[in-house]
């Protein structure tokens, strides 16, 4: 008869219970489902009945606590249910449902530094409440007492961290904005936000076009060795490798091409620079993009780079264009043939309706043609923008 019950106990659990009545899985069970039917018929004093027939032989399952609490908070006795509830925690601190009441309880009681503690043991045991959980922590924690408690909290670097701040990135307008915030603070903690934690941020402000924040986000999160790197052209050295932040260098390794960035010693003496090797076949992309945040004004761009037998059949372009609206601002391009560290330079101007742009490099080309190949070898020393003082 027990072993019917237990493969019977999610199932079935009322004739689980009907062949083992002391099979507590199967009462938590039945609880659960009868619970989700509402108070037919008065059926809730019929589950507290059996609940509570349950609890002498499993008086250490805190399951039962937390249903009997669920019971008595439906029945509108929320007194009973915490109690209830409070029990069922001292049993097993990660008991999910008691948890989450007692965590609303206490941000209801404004006692956040408790709340903070039990979420933190739910991200821990129950990672995948993340997510449903991410959307009310803005709303929650607005208050600057509030606020603190969480931010020390993920100073910390609890394990569930990048988790929520992915969750919170993936919502709507408030999400990000509260991530940003996060990630902000972060920086002056002994623990600041990771390049990952920083990337996926920052495209969520994007996505909500929020290009303002998502720029100041990214120069107050930077590293202190990255501090130097900054300019209109961040990295315009090309000293570091790509961090997957929109505000930085992107690289995605095309058909006939080998970007390397930095160079390394073995191209590049310095070991900077932005290497392109060209492997004997059509290009069509490049690869290699950057967003940047230009003021409207008067500019100048220039690029330092070196050619080793270059044949650029369709051309090779640093291209920068407005990305809201989608605008061409400007096309340099870069000479084909043999040669060592020349500067290539054009003034340009950034109008008013263009608040973010993205400087890429790019062929021509539109469609393959094997009698159009790219070969031989570009090392970029670097590339700047400099404003023009009119």
């Amino acid at each position: 008869m027990i072993a019917s019950s237990r493969r019977l106990e999610q199932t079935n659990p009322q004739l689980a219970l009907k062949l083992y009545p002391l099979n507590a899985d199967a009462v938590v069970a039945w609880g659960v489902e009868a619970l989700g039917k509402g108070d037919d018929n008065g059926q809730f004093k019929t589950i507290e009945q059996d609940v509570r027939a349950a609890i002498p032989l499993n008086a250490g399952d805190a399951r039962i606590y937390s249903l009997l609490g669920e019971i008595m908070r439906r029945r509108g006795q929320d007194d009973a249910a915490y109690a209830l509830f409070d029990h069922a925690l001292l049993l097993a601190k990660t008991e999910i449902h008691a948890l989450q009441w007692a965590i609303e309880r206490d941000i209801g009681k404004q006692n956040y530094r408790k709340a903070t503690d039990q979420l933190d043991v739910l991200f821990r045991r129950w990672p995948d409440r993340i997510e449903p959980l991410a959307p009310a922590l803005p709303a929650i924690y607005s208050s600057p007492d509030a606020y603190a408690m969480l931010l020390a909290r993920l100073g910390d670097d609890p394990p569930w961290r990048r988790r929520l701040i992915n969750a919170l990135s993936a919502g709507p307008t408030k999400g990000p904005d509260f991530a940003a915030r996060l990630i902000r603070d972060l920086a002056v903690t002994p623990m600041p936000p990771t390049r990952p934690e920083t990337a996926r941020v920052l495209s969520s402000l994007l996505r909500h076009k929020q290009y303002d924040l998502a720029y100041r986000t990214f120069l107050l999160t930077l590293a202190p060795e990255e501090k130097d790197l900054s300019g209109f052209v961040f990295d315009g050295a090309f000293r570091q490798e790509p961090s997957g932040r929109v505000f930085d260098w992107s690289i995605r390794q095309q058909p006939g091409t080998t970007l390397t960035l930095p160079a390394g010693g073995d191209l590049s003496q310095s070991g900077e620079g932005l290497s392109l090797v060209f492997n004997e076949t059509p290009v069509l992309r490049v690869g290699i993009e950057q967003y940047i945040m230009l003021p409207s004004g008067d500019y100048e761009i220039a690029f330092e780079a070196s050619a080793f037998a270059a044949k650029l059949p369709k051309g090779l372009t640093w291209s920068l264009d407005c990305r809201d609206p989608g605008k061409t601002i400007l096309r340099l391009d870069v000479p084909p043939g043999d040669y060592k560290e020349r500067v290539v330079s054009a003034p340009f101007s950034v109008p008013h309706n263009c608040p973010i742009q993205m400087l890429s490099l790019r062929t021509n080309a539109i469609a393959e043609s094997w009698s159009e190949r790219y070969s031989g070898r570009i090392l970029f020393q670097n590339i700047r923008i400099s404003m023009v003082q009119s």
